[in-house]
């Protein structure tokens, strides 16, 4: 690896570039282009002539969850519960369509006298649902939540009685426009607690003028985790421990994306991760790893035996045998000196001073990272969730 020094990361990010909310319309962003060490300016709504012929574009069509639940103690007093992840039954899917009972892992706010063993109610709408405390760790607690089966599944009860997640840095309530912007147009699995933000940005009929102009659309799916908000604290990142998150794509998707032959482009770090996993799974496979898991430092670690992406994701096709549908955990971690191997471009938003995903950025363009995020920050960028974006092509 390069210098694993996180000072490195560093950059100033005025508070008054962090945007609080919405443009009002999804293609109005600004769109800052990288190819070949040159920055331009353009607009988001422009990048379907910006793309060539023949690119494969890559989205992920995780749908958030309203993961943020005001609940109750018999007292009164409030409790807000950020759901992170489902114990019991562990697969998101399963938990979301669970019809009496489940477990999530949660962070707690204002629950200091919630005790173990206590529970929490919230009764709105005509619907109930209670949150007992198992199990508290540190900032984590475990809480199993029940209701009466008749009243829907638990996805359902999230949609009605849960809050959009919005992220910590917004620190203001949700609003109108939120249920429908902090979401892609093209959500479809339920899953994630944070939104794939640069996919923000795609209207419908964006999407449609590609497919008119001969770009390949391809799904993936990775849950983000709460994990995505984690800063690295430690004084190198080799020291940061990176949160898994759950993978999921169909085998007619991982034939496309072997099949291809032209460009390819990620819309957003969730995809390229998802896409960069599949390729270090089946490095994984080849040195006979039975779990369908991919660890932190396993591209610098395992011998690489592919000679492209293609044969990598063949080779994953073979072992896979019958099965329709990969799922896989992931906690792959992209840093500097990082040899991408799925993409040639990504569009994504601008990412906070010393986080994982501007380790990313770094891995794909080098330290050109320095100019792009002085040239946004300069010419006045918005950042971050509700932010402008950004379509990065990766230094040959």
């Amino acid at each position: 690896m390069d210098s694993s020094n996180i000072s490195d990361f560093d950059y100033h990010l005025p508070e008054e570039l962090i945007a609080q909310r919405p443009l009002e319309q999804r293609s109005d962003a600004r769109l800052l282009v990288f190819e070949k060490g040159k920055i331009l300016d353009r607009k988001f709504s422009e990048l379907p002539e910006l793309l060539p012929d023949n690119t494969q574009l890559v989205l992920n069509n995780t749908q958030v969850i309203n993961a943020r639940i005001i609940m109750f103690r018999e007292s009164g007093a409030r409790v807000e519960l950020f759901l992170l992840a489902p114990l019991k039954p562990k697969s998101m899917e399963e938990a979301m369509i669970s019809e009496s009972e489940c477990i999530w892992t949660a962070l707690v706010g204002g629950g200091k006298r919630w005790k173990e063993g206590e529970s929490l109610s919230l009764d709105a709408d005509g619907l109930k649902l209670s949150a007992k405390r198992l199990v508290h760790h540190g900032t984590h607690s475990e809480v199993a939540f029940s209701w009466d089966e008749v009243q829907g599944n638990f996805g359902e009860l999230l949609e009605k009685l849960g809050r959009v997640p919005l992220p910590p840095y917004m620190n203001r309530e949700v609003e109108e426009a939120d249920p429908e912007r902090y979401q892609t147009t093209y959500a479809e699995i339920q899953g994630s607690v944070a939104a794939p933000t640069a996919g923000l940005h795609y209207t419908k009929e964006i999407l449609e003028e590609m497919r008119s102009k001969g770009i390949s659309l391809e799904k993936v799916t990775l849950h983000v985790g709460a994990g995505t908000f984690k800063p690295v604290s430690s004084e190198s990142f080799k020291d940061h421990d990176m949160h898994s998150e759950h993978i999921s794509v169909q085998r007619s998707t991982i034939e496309a994306l072997a099949a291809h032959k032209g460009l390819r482009v990620a819309v957003g770090t969730t995809s390229l991760r998802t896409l960069e996993s599949l390729y270090w799974l089946a490095v994984a496979k080849y040195h006979g790893r039975l779990q369908n898991k991919v660890e932190q430092w396993d591209p610098y670690e395992l011998e690489d035996v592919f000679s492209s992406y293609s044969e990598a994701l063949n080779y994953l096709l073979e072992q896979a045998g019958d099965a329709s549908v990969l799922n896989a955990a992931t906690a792959l971690m992209i840093v500097p000196s990082y040899s991408v191997k799925s993409i040639d471009g990504i569009t994504t938003n601008f990412h906070l001073p010393k986080s994982t995903l501007l380790l990313l950025v770094s891995a794909m363009i080098g330290e050109d990272w320095i100019r792009v995020y002085e040239h946004a920050t300069a010419n006045r960028y918005r950042f971050l969730s509700y932010g402008d974006t950004s379509l990065l092509w990766k230094n040959k």
